[in-house]
């Protein structure tokens, strides 16, 4: 078992299953990207949404120093895309990862679940990370197929990628009395 504070908060959100993004920038230099599970919802009335990245790699200063970001939520056809992204040393931005690179835009994610697009509202440093407030101006929603849903998700749990199984239950089933 893990002796300090910081490895049972490690191995606690080890356990807490996550979807999985790409959050990604233009810059003079290039395109700059980093995988996240932070992402949350914020508010509906502006549009705004939340994530988080390190202070200490190398992404995270270009993407906190961007006025323009996307955020795109990855579907489970997409883990190799994650996992360039999570490690340092693989190629990032290529055609074969279907990326698009419009000039003087984020770059573009193509079959991503979803991709919002928006401006830096704040960067607070909070521990060894930044948390970004993004005001989401576009979103773009995946392919949908006959069913009008997108691709299955791409989950983060325990150090692995996962994509979801049957469903256990619709809303319907678990409060009937709700559904109308």
């Amino acid at each position: 078992m893990s002796d300090t504070l910081t490895d049972q908060f490690k191995a606690g959100f080890r356990r807490y299953p996550t979807g999985v993004a790409i959050v990604a920038a233009s810059t003079e230099t290039g395109p700059v990207g980093a995988t996240v599970s932070s992402v949350a919802s914020v508010s509906a009335n502006p549009p705004m949404l939340s994530f988080s990245v390190s202070r200490s790699g190398r992404s995270g200063p270009a993407l906190t120093g961007s006025d323009r970001l996307a955020v795109h939520v990855l579907t489970e056809s997409q883990a190799h895309v994650a996992a360039a992204f999570a490690d340092r040393t693989a190629p990032r931005f290529t055609v074969a990862q279907d990326w698009a690179l419009p000039h003087g835009e984020p770059p573009v994610l193509d079959d991503a679940a979803a991709s919002f697009y928006g401006r830096v509202a704040r960067v607070i440093p909070a521990g060894e990370a930044w948390l970004v407030l993004l005001e989401v101006d576009a979103v773009g929603l995946g392919e949908s197929g006959e069913s009008g849903e997108s691709g299955d998700p791409l989950l983060h749990h325990d150090r692995n990628y996962w994509s979801l199984g049957p469903s256990v239950s619709t809303l319907d089933r678990i409060l009937p009395e709700k559904a109308s």
